[in-house]
């Protein structure tokens, strides 16, 4: 069975976050994946083995010393042979080290070249070092995460990254279909801060267009806590019918037919009536009880709890693999749920340069040269 990225063939020096979750999905897509990592150091998020694993599966990796020019010369025949070539370093690096879009073009014109940093490769801020927490202040998003005292929060999850990587494997894909129309690779410049703002979109427009930016919430839109401390979410967003239903099942008919601007004006009343009802009950019941109904309701979940869940058990979206070590480890499934293309992991996270003796094999290196190769830290 073929896979739709199938025959693609990748090149990852973008390490860390960003760059190994963008490949990810498109390895996942059938892409073929090669990390190119510093030899004996290889790709720093190795530093912390759980969260590597998550985001590197169906990967080979490659071992090379860009600092040595017979590294260099590896990686500029590798060039020749992919589609896709990927860079995680801050402007002017990969120039420096011969490894920028024009100097591969010369070599492979049909080469998609990706640039993932932080600002972006021109623009005031370019040279500005920077992690997640940063971009999102920097592109208003730290206005959506406050405490009840109005205090920012630092959000627990690496958004800019996470988006970046999406936006990312969006940019390639999309180069990858102009290049069958043209012949020609493509440059991609993916910023972090560009992509938080741009999922700022919607708050952005509606502060462009009322001039205000923290607007009251729908009352039935929160997070709750049931009799036995469980938290619970109910999800009505604006639904006038959400709305009438909730009331009826938790016993509150006096304000059903309140439209989405009176539920807005009046939360406080609302929250508190509704948190004081939902108290009376264990989150059990009322997540039956409003499931019932139709509302939108659901747990909090755990870290826990989420591989016990049967919609993840069905959705197959936490998955089981052994690494080559022989260890056996879990990590979230593929997203893509697509016809004639099976949804498992096909190929483990892999070990530092694992595949550097096959890869350098396939380009007509020989045994005495791999050594010598290794001897002098090339690879």
């Amino acid at each position: 069975m073929s896979l739709p990225l199938e025959g693609i063939k990748i090149l990852e020096s973008a390490h860390q976050y960003p760059g190994p979750y963008c490949s990810m999905l498109l390895a996942d897509l059938g892409a073929e994946v090669l990390k190119v990592e510093r030899p004996g150091v290889g790709d720093l998020a190795r530093q912390l083995p759980p969260f590597f694993q998550s985001i590197n599966r169906n990967k080979k990796s490659l071992t090379l010393n860009l600092k040595a020019l017979a590294a260099r010369e590896i990686l500029h025949q590798l060039v020749k042979r992919y589609d896709v070539f990927m860079e995680g370093f801050r402007p002017g690096v990969a120039e420096r080290m011969g490894m920028d879009y024009p100097t591969l073009r010369q070599m492979n014109p049909r080469i998609i070249y990706c640039s993932i940093s932080g600002y972006g490769q021109e623009g005031p801020y370019r040279d500005w070092p920077g992690h997640d927490l940063n971009y999102q202040a920097m592109a208003g998003m730290l206005q959506c995460f406050k405490d009840e005292k109005g205090d920012f929060l630092a959000p627990g999850l690496a958004i800019g990254d996470l988006s970046s990587g999406m936006f990312a494997a969006v940019g390639i894909l999309a180069a990858l279909m102009g290049r069958e129309k043209t012949g020609r690779g493509r440059y991609i410049d993916i910023s972090m801060f560009d992509g938080l703002l741009s999922w700022m979109s919607t708050r952005l427009g509606i502060f462009f267009g009322t001039g205000q930016f923290d607007l009251e919430p729908d009352a039935g839109y929160g997070i709750f806590k049931a009799g036995d401390g469980q938290a619970f979410t109910l999800g009505i967003a604006h639904e006038d019918w959400f709305w009438d239903r909730l009331c009826s099942a938790v016993g509150l008919p006096e304000f059903k037919g309140l439209n989405t601007l009176q539920r807005r004006q009046r939360r406080k009343e609302l929250v508190d009536k509704l948190q004081r009802i939902f108290l009376q009950k264990t989150r059990e019941a009322w997540i039956q009880i409003l499931v019932q109904a139709d509302v939108p309701v659901s747990p909090v979940q755990t870290f826990k709890r989420i591989p016990q869940d049967p919609h993840v058990i069905f959705r197959e979206m936490i998955q089981e693999i052994t690494l080559s070590s022989g260890e056996r480890i879990k990590q979230t499934g593929i997203p893509f749920k697509m016809s004639e293309m099976p949804g498992k992991i096909r190929i483990p996270v892999p070990q530092l340069g694992e595949h550097t003796w096959e890869v350098l094999e396939s380009l007509g290196y020989s045994l005495e040269q791999m050594e010598g190769l290794k001897k002098e830290g090339a690879i």
